[in-house]
């Protein structure tokens, strides 16, 4: 404990000291919607590595809607082209996507009906996105990019054949429609606040 403290006692100063000669609001938090996160936020602090270019951030999401109910978690680093914090950057992350639809309809692999049909799903990803941040207090910003990831060809879900509630298997594509067996698409927009 006793280390921990004289740690922090010496590199609080430091880092306020580097952040005040930087001329970079280091500190973000935001709104960001799109693909895969939903509506969700972000926490990203600009290190003075390679001169105010690695960004650590980390992303928490989720969309409730209707039937689909998607939960979204990414930890990763923004590298930014120029050394301000801003303007074009690469991301590089992991991604953790839980999912659950519901109410579905369809038929199983065996090719018998179902109804009222649960699917729940986890997938992992390495995520790889090019963006762009505008503004340096207030600021908007873009996403485009891919989550690369081995995904399953087929979801375990629970539903009711003939009246009896079953487990069984379906394509994942009947399930989730963007998603492919090696990934799926990214698409961000985001607002924030730096400081």
């Amino acid at each position: 404990m006793k280390n921990t403290l004289i740690l922090l006692i010496v590199l609080i100063p430091c880092l306020c000291f580097s952040q005040q000669k930087r001329d970079v609001n280091p500190f973000r938090i935001g709104v960001k919607a799109g693909i895969p996160i939903g509506i969700g936020v972000e926490f990203e602090y600009v290190t003075p590595l390679l001169g105010n270019r690695i960004a650590p951030f980390i992303s928490y999401g989720m969309l409730p809607f209707d039937d689909y109910d998607f939960k979204y978690f990414e930890a990763g680093s923004n590298i930014y082209f120029g050394g301000r914090g801003k303007g074009g950057y690469v991301s590089i992350s992991y991604g953790k996507f839980n999912g659950e639809v519901s109410n579905l309809e369809n038929t199983n692999t065996d090719g018998e009906a179902f109804t009222n049909g649960v699917a729940k799903e986890e997938l992992a990803s390495f995520n790889l996105k090019l963006g762009w941040k505008y503004g340096k207090t207030l600021y908007f910003k873009w996403e485009l990019g891919y989550a690369i990831g081995e995904l399953p060809t087929e979801i375990a879900v629970t539903g009711d054949i003939n009246g009896v509630r079953e487990s069984f298997e379906v394509s994942t594509e009947e399930v989730l429609d963007y998603v492919s067996g090696k990934g799926y698409p990214i698409l961000n927009i985001g607002l924030g606040y730096a400081f």
